[in-house]
């Protein structure tokens, strides 16, 4: 018995998989924080100075270290990673873009990063600082650095 078998659609089949494989490889990123042109206080002080300096700490030891990026954002990587699984089985159908599936990722990122404010940071706030604006809380005062964390999907 011979079996003959005929393949149609061999060149739609490789345009099919050239998309998706396009789809999932487009060199785009995803950065969460305080992009350049965030703001500045009332006072002139601009928002990503102030950032940097919670974050990393001052250079003179004064106010120290209070990750509201880095700590939030490796704590949750194992959410973020199953966030990137589950879009990128919906890019690879075709039901969202890439972009859209970053969007969606840095969204969620910069969720945690503001929840992790929130929740209150350690070190405690100095005594000082806490009778200056009436709260422990650290890094909210105004809630403009807070509301300022975001993310942009890069191509």
């Amino acid at each position: 018995m011979k079996i003959n078998a005929e393949v149609h659609g061999g060149n739609k089949i490789a345009q099919k998989l050239k998309q998706i494989q396009d789809r999932l490889t487009a060199k785009r990123r995803v950065l969460v924080g305080l992009p350049a042109g965030s703001g500045n206080y009332e006072d002139g002080a601009p928002l990503v100075v102030i950032g940097a300096v919670q974050e990393f700490g001052s250079a003179n030891g004064l106010i120290p270290e209070r990750s509201f990026l880095r700590v939030p954002l490796r704590q949750n990587q194992d959410n973020i990673k199953k966030g990137f699984r589950a879009l990128s089985g919906k890019v690879a159908r075709g039901e969202i873009t890439a972009f859209q599936m970053l969007d969606q990722i840095g969204a969620r990122a910069a969720g945690y990063c503001q929840d992790a404010i929130s929740a209150g940071i350690e070190p405690a706030n100095a005594p000082s600082t806490i009778a200056r604006k009436g709260s422990a809380t650290p890094l909210i005062d105004t809630g403009t650095l807070r509301q300022a964390i975001t993310h942009v999907v890069e191509d």
